[in-house]
Formats: structure tokens, sequence, C-alpha cells
């Protein structure tokens, strides 16, 4: 999506609307190191579209964000991101192409979506785009193919996030999707990646499950599987007949109970790790390298026993990682203690402020 504000503000601002809670994190535009100025999260599960406004505008006065300029983004089976190969063009050429390649993939009609595409630098090491909605022109001219990064969105998906954040008084300056800001944030905390290192993202929600792979040149592979922490909520709920609020409350943190807890959420866990392993087994056959190491973020990966099952099926134990690492924290007004409860959901929220419109 175009701006829509005039000028660029000092800082950046990045809201990361979810299905259980709301997260803001303003980071300072400083080229020599960043900083982490203001940061918050407010739960939303079971609010109105009206009411979510409401918790927005609330945070992001609580949290006193110093610019309504905000970067927000959206997931999930309305969202269509393919990795496609089109003949040599000029970019100009490649735009009227594209629309006709987007057909042969989007499963509704391309009249009620918003496209874009990023030019690829060559096939099996894109570059991390930048912005879901902008293109980049990084083709390399010797090659006769151009490998491109496809984005479609439901034109409703965009304009309800859009609207969430236009109602709570914010001016939204670009729309970016999930796993590009979650990309993007995991990439500037690790920016010594090796070319030769391949890693998986996965971004546990409540909703569902973000699956980038990486390596030091970029990404090269995403997938959404519906499998979220809201699933692990509603089966110990219902096994072990207590409401939904005392079966988050127990999932987080087992209260001397947690081979019953992880024992209520296993089935639902072993689909998510059925559904990793198929779509790393993909990426796998297709590219030919295979993954060296899981990293785990989002509000669904606090789940109590998550990493001994991660650790049992994979051979390894996944690692945690602080997309605050690379910013000064020092002026959040926010302990160290705080952040690091804190850091497992903010991946993508920073990831968004990190964009440049």
């Amino acid at each position: 999506m175009k701006p829509k504000a005039q000028g660029k503000p000092d800082n950046r601002v990045g809201l990361d609307i979810g299905a259980y809670a709301v997260k803001i994190v303003e980071i300072s535009d400083m080229p020599d190191r960043p900083a982490l100025v203001r940061l918050g999260e407010k739960k939303i599960v079971g609010l109105s579209g009206e009411e979510t406004s409401a918790a927005i505008k609330a945070l992001a006065e609580e949290a006193k964000i110093s610019t309504k300029e905000v970067s927000v983004s959206v997931s999930g089976p309305s969202i269509i991101v393919r990795f496609i190969t089109m003949p040599k063009m000029s970019e100009e050429e490649l735009g009227s192409a594209i629309r006709f390649e987007a057909e042969k993939f989007i499963p509704f009609n391309i009249d009620d979506c918003v496209l874009d595409f990023q030019i690829l630098k060559k096939a099996g090491s894109a570059k991390p785009p930048d912005a879901a909605f902008s293109a980049a022109k990084t083709g390399d001219e010797s090659d006769t193919r151009i490998d491109c990064l496809l984005v479609a969105a439901r034109k409703e998906e965009i304009d309800s996030r859009v609207a969430l954040a236009e109602r709570a008084g914010l001016l939204v300056n670009a729309v970016d999707v999930d796993s590009f800001a979650l990309t993007n944030s995991f990439l500037r905390n690790f920016t010594e990646l090796k070319p030769e290192k391949v890693a998986a993202l996965l971004n546990i929600g409540a909703l569902s499950t973000n699956l980038s792979v990486v390596s030091g040149n970029g990404i090269s592979f995403m997938r959404e599987t519906a499998v979220g922490g809201n699933d692990f909520t509603d089966l110990i709920s219902k096994k072990m007949g207590i409401s939904e609020e005392a079966a988050e409350e127990l999932k987080l943190s087992g209260m001397d109970r947690p081979d019953e807890i992880a024992g209520c959420a296993k089935s639902v866990l072993v689909t998510l790790l059925d559904d990793i392993k198929v779509s790393l087994s993909y990426h796998e056959n297709q590219s030919g390298r295979s993954v060296d190491e899981i990293y785990i973020s989002g509000g669904g990966s606090k789940l109590l026993g998550l990493e001994d099952a991660f650790t049992e099926a994979f051979g390894s134990r996944p690692n945690r990682w602080n997309p605050f690492g690379f910013l000064d924290t020092s002026r959040a007004g926010v302990g160290s203690g705080a952040i690091d409860k804190m850091r497992d959901s903010f991946a993508v929220a920073v990831g968004l402020a990190l964009k440049v419109v």
C-alpha cells in the first residue's frame, strides 16, 4: 500500500493486531544503533471490531507513542504468497504479466485482490522483502529468467485491518505480511547469518503458525498452517473441564500439573509438528538444502512442554530468540525483566517497525 502521510517521522511504529492481543512498538530511526523507544501489549480476544479499535487507541496512548503513522500486517488464508519464475522482461512488462500468472495461484476473484511482487536476485537466493506491497528492482541482468515473489491479498482483509487502526486515530503507512515482518526482524538480529546456514522460523500465533525458511541470502520458503495457540487452549479446556481462561493460564504455567497439560495438548501439538515436517521436507526436495536450526516465537510458543516435543520430533532443541536484541532498550522505560517476558510475542511488531516506507 502507498503511504498516506506526508513527510517522514523520526521514529517508526509497528502495530501487530493479533487474534489474542495487539502489540505496538516504536523504534528510533538512529543510523548507528536503533533504540526501542516505546512498546506495549493489550489483550483483545473476544472483542468486537469497535472494541478492538478502542483497545488499540488506549494502548497507543498508554505506551505514549510519539507518531500516529504505523505499519500493520495481514495473514491467514486470504493471503497468497508464491515464488515464481518468469521470462526476462522489463519491470513494466512484468507488472502487466504478473496479473495473468497470479490467476493460476489465486483461488478467489483476482479483481477482489491487491497484487504485488518483488524481483529476487536469483533462484534459490532471494533477498528478504522489506515490504509486502512494494516492488524492488534487484534482478540479475545476466540471467535469462526473473525469479519473483508474488503476493496477493484480498482487499477486504486489508481494508478491515486498516480500518481497525484508523478508527483508533492512527494513520497506516504500509501493509505487510506477518511472515515478511517476522523474517525482517530475524535477519536484522542475525546479520551475520552465513549463506550456507538454513534456518526455519516458526511464529506460533493464536490462530495459525507462520513458517519461513531463510539463509544468509534471505527468504526462500513460506507457508502458514491453521494450527495455533487457541487450539491448545481449547483442547485443554475440554479435556480438563475448565474455562478457557483457566486453560490459558494452565497452558503457560503448568501449576504443578505439567504432565497433565502436556498430555491434553499432545494431539494438537503432533498435528502442528507433522505439518512442519511436511513443509520442511517439501522445501528440502525443492531446494536440495535441509534446515539446520529451528527458531520459535509467538505467544503460542510459550506452551508448556513445547520445546521438549520439538526436540523429540526433530532431534534438536528449537532456539528462542530476542527480536529486541539489536536495539538499545535503555530508553524504553521498561525493565529488562519485563522485556524478556514480552519478547516471544513481539517478533512481528518489531519487523513492522523496521519497515521503510
